[in-house]
């Protein structure tokens, strides 16, 4: 009787562990954090929880919100030096000049060793 039950716990605890051991990348931190308001930056610092493959890293920064103007559309900031860390668990994106007055949305993606490409965005505000 015993034995099927061994049995069943062993199989159960072999298909947890490989989930454990293949995490996806996730986003653990960033420069300006999530909706933080503050003084115009002229960079945003994404840390992720492992390294991650450096030609899956991409970013994008929007502006969501100017103010003085309703229903601003979703404005594309471009012209950045995105560069990997050293250890490739951060990214950093170099802006020409300090981001305006306003709302901001930065879209990211990446794969870590499990080649599972995971993404996520957050905001934040320019005063």
């Amino acid at each position: 009787m015993r034995l099927p039950s061994l049995a069943f716990a062993v199989a159960t605890l072999g298909l947890i562990v490989p989930q454990v051991a293949s995490a996806h990348t996730q986003l653990v931190s960033s420069t300006p954090t999530a909706n933080a308001t503050v003084a115009a930056p002229t960079k945003v610092e994404l840390r992720f929880n492992e390294a991650v493959i450096g030609a899956t890293a991409r970013a994008e920064i929007a502006m969501t919100g100017m103010p003085g103007m309703a229903n601003h559309a979703p404005m594309p900031i471009t012209g950045f030096t995105a560069r990997l860390g050293n250890d490739r668990k951060s990214m950093t994106l170099l802006l020409r000049r300090p981001l305006a007055s306003g709302t901001y949305r930065v879209t990211w993606s990446a794969a870590g060793a499990d080649t599972h490409r995971m993404g996520g965005n957050f905001s934040f505000t320019v005063r």
